[in-house]
C-alpha cells in the first residue's frame, strides 16, 4: 500500500488517493471498501475511524500479479472543529486494513487527526481498479 501524493484539496479538506498493489504471484480480488484510520505515536487510532462514502458503487476489482487499484481518502481539516470535541494531535500514519484482510497495513503519514471520538476527520470511497491519478481520480 502506498499514497499517491500530492493530494488535492478544496476549502477544508484534502484528498489523496490510497492505492493497493498486488505484489503477490497471484490473482486476487478486492470488494468494497478499504478500513482506514489515523494512527498515534504509540501505534494506537486516534478519533474515529474513517467514515464510508457511497459516492461511487461498489464492485469486484480484480488484480493480476502487478496490478493496482485505489481508493480515495478525503481528510478534512481538524481546524473545522471546536478543539475541546477534537483535542487536536498529530497523526504518525494511516492504519488501512484491505477490503476483507484482518491484518493492517501503517503507512507512514503524518497529519493533523482529532484524538476524540465523535468528529469525523476521515472519509474513504470504495476500491477502484487501476492506479489512482491525484487530482483526477474520483
Amino acid at each position: 500500500m502506498w499514497l499517491g501524493v500530492p493530494g488535492n484539496g478544496t476549502a477544508g479538506s484534502t484528498y489523496d488517493q490510497l492505492e493497493l498493489s498486488n505484489i503477490s504471484a497471484r490473482t486476487c480480488t478486492l470488494y468494497g471498501f478499504p478500513g482506514v484510520s489515523a494512527a498515534g505515536p504509540d501505534g494506537r487510532q486516534l478519533g474515529t475511524a474513517a467514515s464510508r462514502d457511497y459516492s461511487d458503487p461498489i464492485r469486484l476489482v480484480t488484480l493480476r500479479p502487478g496490478a493496482t487499484a485505489h481508493a480515495v481518502l478525503r481528510l478534512v481539516d481538524v481546524g473545522n472543529f471546536p478543539p475541546a470535541a477534537c483535542r487536536p494531535a498529530t497523526a504518525l500514519g494511516l492504519r488501512v486494513y484491505p477490503p476483507n484482510d484482518r491484518r493492517p497495513v501503517v503507512l507512514p503519514y503524518p497529519f493533523p487527526a482529532c484524538r476524540k471520538t465523535g468528529p469525523v476527520y476521515l472519509y474513504v470511497r470504495t476500491t477502484a481498479g487501476g492506479t489512482g491519478i491525484p487530482g483526477f481520480s474520483q
